[in-house]
């Protein structure tokens, strides 16, 4: 709860929400023109969408990719929707390995745990600090029944489509503004989008900078053209134009000119609906 209300603060007070982006350059990530190839460092995140797990995936992934700045190339968070629910897998690789998943560990993993089991795979000689502590308690979340031994879950490999893609600048430390802007599009598209993929971009090997939105491939926002970051209502604009044109966004499609144009009663409702005084 602490981190939630601390990543409020922080996007609150930064004021309008600019982006920019610079192309990657780094050789450990994409090559600017190969959709076809994947980060070799890469995890992905599989959350049961009917437990509402998604706040609790955005979180581990900034946890890894906080701990594991220099290490990690990208994370994939993947929304399951599929029945029974309580699904929670962690994998590495491109999917090909397991590394943590709730009904065959016991529960959800603390952080520390599932940072030594990345830290085993991808830098073995790291010392994590108080996270190598071998005091451990799974936890788990009790209202929610363990899914049959049996249940199929969505096959994690590579990034389900369609998938947004957000790379930010690591020297710009610029990682809760892009988890922020997952969770907007995670929550908005939890029926539409497959997948979302934070991607760090490291100066100096990387152009400094860099803030960039892709669909499938498709660049929707780059800071470094835009010279400021998009506002999330812009980023789900674009993509329910593209996965979802039918698609009703109620206030994130509300103009500023619809705003200038409402009475004083309409914009007192409003105030009140968001909790503005």
């Amino acid at each position: 709860m602490i981190r939630l209300v601390l990543l409020f603060l922080v996007t609150a007070s930064g004021g309008a929400f600019s982006p920019s982006f610079a192309v990657r350059s780094s050789s450990r990530l994409f090559a600017a023109n190969d959709d076809a190839a994947a980060p070799s460092e890469n995890l992905s995140i599989e959350y049961c969408t009917g437990c509402r797990w998604m706040m609790r995936s955005a979180w581990m992934a900034q946890e890894l990719l906080t701990t594991f700045s220099d290490d990690l190339d990208s994370i994939t968070l993947i929304p399951n929707r599929a029945s029974p629910g309580g699904v929670f897998t962690v994998r590495y690789n491109n999917g090909n390995e397991v590394v943590w998943d709730r009904k065959t560990d016991g529960g959800f993993p603390e952080s520390k745990q599932l940072k030594q089991r990345v830290r085993d795979l991808i830098a073995p000689d790291r010392d994590l600090g108080h996270s190598d502590s071998t005091e451990t308690k799974a936890q788990d979340c009790q209202d929610c029944p363990d899914p049959p031994p049996s249940d199929e879950t969505t096959t994690a490999t590579m990034r389900p489509q369609p998938n947004v893609e957000i790379t930010y600048c690591t020297g710009c430390r610029w990682l809760l503004r892009a988890s922020w802007l997952t969770q907007e599009l995670l929550t908005t598209f939890q029926d539409e989008l497959n997948s979302v993929t934070l991607i760090p971009s490291r100066p100096p090997v990387a152009q400094g900078g860099t803030f960039r939105v892709e669909l499938n491939g498709e660049l929707l926002w780059d800071r470094a053209e835009q010279d400021r970051f998009p506002e999330p209502k812009e980023i789900k604009q674009m993509l329910r134009d593209r996965i979802s044109p039918t698609r009703d966004l109620g206030h994130s499609d509300r103009r500023v000119s619809d705003m200038e144009d409402m009475d004083d009663d309409e914009a007192s409702d409003l105030r009140n609906f968001f909790g503005v005084m």
